[in-house]
């Protein structure tokens, strides 16, 4: 009998089970704090009315002062996800060679995680782990009968990702020594034009479902049972933010440019000189417009001479140690034209900062995915219960690739190396590669058709060559 439900048998009430249950094991940051440096509309610019004070003209009209935020924080958040999930986790299956069951388990996962779009999952809760600092994916069986997996099914199974980026509150126990008793979470939906909050609990035997009205929580799901024994899902949290300690900075660079935007802005107008006394009125002719001085005098336009230099080295700086203490290099379209035409083992090079940063943050990743791997057994385990014997001695094994702009000359060129300069591809694969062909098997049987005739005439030639 798991903690909850005791509590539950004891009399505790709903409310104090909650409570209970929200007292949350890990320290991290609050998404609402978060949210401020995450959303460029939120930045501090935007409604700092001391730093960036708005003008009153004579006429009582207001002149805003120039808020312009960047999204920095955003921007290095996706830019870790893109690196570490762009190339699709990789698993490699072991301990399946001599075995043919094993065989299919290894295949029967591998479709699992293909049918529940595991790589689209893997960007969204990237996104919500190095923004949020924490996600929790749940895997569910939905009753349909399929054979997607290599078997007569009845269930196909799922996942779903919640974090606090989908306003989703998550509260994990964990014992004293760090194992998980119990994953809460807390949402609202719309129900009728009304928001109902709900709260759901998972144990490894036991799955709770409460219901938020107007007489306090009731139960909508009273202790479901947890047919794999364990928690259906996986959770991970991270104590801070990918961009922290980088927000002072990006202000920095907010500011600075807020600043010489007004005073771009005010100096934009011409500035007309007149030296001595103007004769008469202006003379305002189509083209031209004519001042009268006197002897001495003299009229003209002064130029603003802007110090953009300064600016310039400015933002640029503070722009380079924002990525440099990131770990992350700019890969912006401007920084990426001045390269030219690199080759593949220059451009490995340049992202090597981004390649160790991407090993530095994959060990919790690994560990995750291991967890989430146990948890996707054990449902198999329930689908195809003639496998459950052998479904523990396939092992998996989660590689993450960082993302590499591909070289296939290279690559090829590697391969063909390895293995003596022998091709390592058929005729048949190069015309499907292309893709410009709608029948690759009819074009390689025309080419070899076309080879054979031309190989006739070659050797007719010489016959008759000989012959003369």
């Amino acid at each position: 009998m798991d903690e909850i439900t005791e509590m539950l048998n004891a009399g505790a009430s709903i409310s104090d089970l909650i409570d209970y249950l929200k007292k949350k094991s890990v320290d991290i940051p609050s998404w609402g704090y978060l949210i401020k440096a995450y959303e460029p509309t939120f930045h501090k610019i935007v409604t700092d009315k001391k730093g960036r004070k708005d003008k009153i003209k004579s006429d009582g009209t207001k002149e805003e002062a120039a808020r312009i935020y960047i999204g920095l924080e955003k921007l290095l958040t996706k830019r870790m996800v893109e690196f570490m999930f762009s190339i699709p986790v990789k698993r490699v299956y072991h301990n399946i060679e001599s075995n043919e069951t094993r065989q299919k388990i290894a295949k029967a996962i591998e479709s699992i995680y293909k049918y529940a779009r595991i790589d689209s999952e893997n960007i969204k809760r990237g996104t919500a782990y190095f923004a949020s600092c924490e996600f929790f994916t749940i895997w569910y069986a939905v009753k349909r009968p399929n054979t997607l997996y290599g078997f007569n099914c009845s269930y196909k199974l799922k996942c779903k990702t919640y974090s606090p980026m989908d306003g989703v509150d998550l509260y994990p126990l964990f014992d004293e020594y760090g194992d998980m008793l119990a994953m809460s979470f807390e949402y609202k939906k719309k129900v009728k034009d009304k928001d109902v909050y709900f709260f759901e609990t998972y144990t490894s035997q036991k799955h709770y479902k409460w219901e938020r009205g107007d007489n306090g929580w009731k139960a909508i799901v009273d202790g479901e049972d947890i047919e794999i024994l364990k928690i259906p899902g996986v959770y991970n949290y991270r104590p801070v933010p990918i961009y922290h300690g980088l927000t002072r900075l990006r202000e920095e660079i907010e500011y600075t440019i807020s600043r010489n935007s007004d005073v771009i802005a005010y100096n934009s107008a011409p500035v007309l000189k007149v030296v001595g006394d103007i004769i008469g009125e202006e003379d305002k002719g189509e083209s031209r417009r004519l001042f009268r001085v006197k002897e001495g005098g003299d009229v003209s336009y002064v130029s603003w001479a802007q110090s953009n230099e300064a600016n310039k080295y400015h933002v640029d700086t503070l722009l380079r140690l924002f990525w440099m203490q990131a770990q992350m290099p700019d890969i912006s379209f401007d920084n990426m034209s001045k390269l030219g035409n690199i080759g593949f083992d220059a451009r490995q090079t340049l992202l090597t900062d981004a390649h160790l940063k991407v090993g530095d943050e994959s060990g919790a990743w690994i560990e995750s995915f291991d967890r989430e791997c146990s948890v996707v057994k054990e449902f198999l385990k329930k689908m195809n219960t003639s496998w459950e014997k052998e479904i523990d001695n396939v092992e998996v094994e989660n590689i993450i690739t960082p993302f590499i702009q591909s070289d296939e000359d290279a690559s090829i060129n590697r391969a063909m190396k390895g293995n003596g300069g022998k091709p390592v591809f058929s005729h048949l694969e190069s015309i499907q590669m292309t893709g410009m062909s709608n029948d690759p098997q009819a074009t390689l049987e025309q080419i070899q058709k076309e080879e054979a005739e031309q190989s006739r005439q070659n050797i007719t030639s010489i016959f008759n060559e000989k012959v003369m």
